[in-house]
């Protein structure tokens, strides 16, 4: 395409009934945002972005206009790019190098691990907070508007790759490791920025950018603080903490709740209808051909699948998934209620109890504990399936479970969220019984998505950090013996794959694919798999903590294996195949990535 049409009318999609991302002219929405992405500057959407304003906002709009207009409303691509360099810094900008003050080099966790290699590896691993370690620039806060980034006041650890700014549920997992590093401070300070996003905005959304302030990402603040609190009994803080807490709370329970048979349940629903910045040019594409009701019904649900943090996942077509077209045109996200996050809220009910009890607060902890029984009762009357022995997820729209496997699923297994009715052992039996039924606890690489090849990231053959965790500490928390011991079988897995990739190449991967023992790094989806990776980190150091005398490094060199998904047929499309090596292409891209963070 040699020429861009540049309207100042902009799309059909922009009328008075649009949602949109922010309130940015240049970040979220008009048609430098149009133009800038259809001129390919990247080859991901999200580093456009990501860069800074070298003069104020009105005055980059202001000259954008200009060149608009003596273009005739044509903007050719190398005009656009131009425009782009002389009114933008590079991605990162907002950065500068930092070393986190209380980070140690040897911290107690390490000499609880028996093995000489993994003890070496979980010290790399110690030092790669260092790597994710990042502090705002004096200028993010004294010229805010000429950034996407949302100013913090203390410094933060990041993902890794493409993810340049904090998230909210990695943070959870990174905070884990964190802690077993000893940085407390580090650890405080970013529960602290959360807590003042919270004030700021009334909830926490999806990342540090502008751009994701109308969605949220899975609410594990509370676990944060639980974790910080169990580690440094800082009581005080707490204190500081809780009513900010109850804030976020009293959002997800105002703002993302459905009644379901007289019971109330939480669901995924931002409400933004137009294309995400940091996908745009995507979800333009994905919209291209539909009506603007059914592309702004399409993008509410797109949108609120990436609060899920599973974005993308055939979880979110419900019942109605069809092997045969591509799986993000099926979305329909805000008709499900998801078994993770009402398990997630419910540890939160229960948790925040807890807290109030530890202050003082009986009146308030005794509300909390009233709220948790509700919510036990309303899962076990609508997520849960005796005959199946799982949790599934409830279509709304169909008044019927989504019985599928997704390793969401067996969140329970993890918060423990049973009514006092139910046997908690006998109900852990049960739902390890559907995992060996459903054969997830055989394939080489690691705990799976799900059992669909459908090519998104969240789907067959993929395994992720969080919630291989997840599903290991839920076993290894139960009283029972066998799933004890089931918990320990594939942490090994995990760990000596995980392992064996990063000796190969000296990476951790946000991802892996569950069907190569030798550690794989996963793929499909919207981008390259990311290396980093800070929540990678947190499980294999959390692992390692708890397995860490008994782990040995398994040396030995496991053929590739040919596994298929149970789901699997000759029809489907989009299938992602087990990957070959990518060891040159990922750490071009990582080096292009620290080059960036770097300038």
């Amino acid at each position: 395409m040699d020429l861009i049409l540049f309207l100042l009318s902009v799309t059909n999609l922009m009328t008075s009934k649009d949602v949109f991302p922010c309130d940015s002219e240049i970040y979220c929405k008009g048609p430098m945002l149009d133009a800038a992405q259809n001129a390919f500057i990247f080859n991901d959407s999200k580093s456009f972005v990501d860069m800074k304003l070298k003069q104020e906002p009105d005055a980059v709009l202001a000259a954008f206009a200009d060149l608009n207009q003596t273009h005739n409303g044509q903007i050719p691509v190398e005009a656009v790019k131009e425009f782009v360099a002389k009114y933008f810094d590079q991605p990162g900008s907002e950065f500068e190098d930092w070393v986190p003050l209380d980070w140690t080099q040897s911290p107690k966790f390490l000499s609880h691990i028996s093995d000489p290699q993994l003890r070496t590896w979980a010290s790399d691993l110690n030092v790669l907070w260092k790597q994710l370690g990042r502090k705002m620039i004096d200028d993010v806060f004294v010229n805010s508007s000429r950034y996407s980034v949302i100013p913090v006041k203390n410094p933060v650890i990041v993902p890794g790759g493409r993810f340049r700014e904090f998230y909210y549920w990695d943070s959870y997992f990174v905070i884990r490791g964190l802690l077993l590093s000893e940085m407390y401070t580090t650890v405080k300070g970013m529960i602290e920025n959360f807590l003042q996003i919270i004030e700021e905005f009334g909830f926490i959304p999806n990342g540090g950018r502008i751009y994701y302030t109308r969605r949220s990402q899975p609410p594990f603040l509370i676990a944060m603080v639980k974790e910080y609190l169990e580690a440094t009994g800082d009581k005080e803080f707490l204190n500081l903490a809780l009513p900010t807490l109850e804030k976020e709370y009293d959002f997800w329970m105002k703002h993302r709740n459905m009644e379901i048979n007289g019971h109330v349940l939480n669901y995924y629903a931002s409400d933004v209808n137009t294309p995400r910045p940091e996908s745009y040019r995507e979800d333009s594409d994905v919209i291209k051909d539909l009506s603007q009701e059914d592309a702004q019904s399409l993008l509410r649900h797109v949108t609120s699948a990436c609060e899920s943090g599973w974005d993308f996942s055939t979880r979110w077509a419900g019942t109605k998934y069809s092997s045969e077209v591509k799986v993000v045109p099926q979305l329909l996200t805000r008709t499900i209620v998801p078994v993770d996050l009402n398990s997630i809220m419910a540890f939160n009910e229960r948790t925040m109890a807890e807290f109030y009890r530890i202050i003082g607060n009986n009146t308030q902890a005794t509300a909390f504990e009233e709220k948790y029984e509700k919510r036990v009762q309303a899962i076990e009357s609508v997520l849960w399936n005796g005959d199946d022995n799982s949790y599934y997820d409830y279509i709304a729209t169909e008044s019927s479970q989504n019985k599928v496997y997704f390793a969401s699923n067996m969140n329970p297994l993890w918060t423990k969220c049973f009514p006092s009715t139910v046997n908690a052992t006998e109900r852990e039996e049960r739902m390890f019984q559907y995992l060996k039924t459903n054969g997830v606890l055989e394939y080489p690489g690691g705990i799976p998505t799900s059992l669909r090849p459908s090519g998104e990231q969240w789907d067959f053959p993929n395994a992720w950090p969080p919630l291989v965790l997840i599903i290991i500490e839920g076993l290894a928390t139960s009283n029972s013996s066998e799933l004890q011991n089931a918990a320990l079988q594939q942490a090994r897995k995990w760990v000596n794959g995980n392992y064996k990739a990063y000796l190969k190449s000296g990476f951790m991967f946000e991802k892996y694919d569950v069907t190569q023992a030798d550690g794989v790094a996963g793929s499909g989806g919207e981008y390259d798999v990311q290396v980093g990776f800070g929540w990678t980190n947190g499980v294999v150091m959390s692992l390692l903590d708890r397995y860490g005398d008994v782990l040995k490094f398994d040396s030995s060199t496991t053929p590739s294996v040919d596994i298929t998904s149970p789901e699997m047929t000759t029809s489907s499309c989009n299938v992602i195949r087990p990957m070959t090596s990518q060891t040159a292409l990922l750490y071009f891209s990582f080096m292009i990535n620290l080059l960036f963070c770097i300038l």
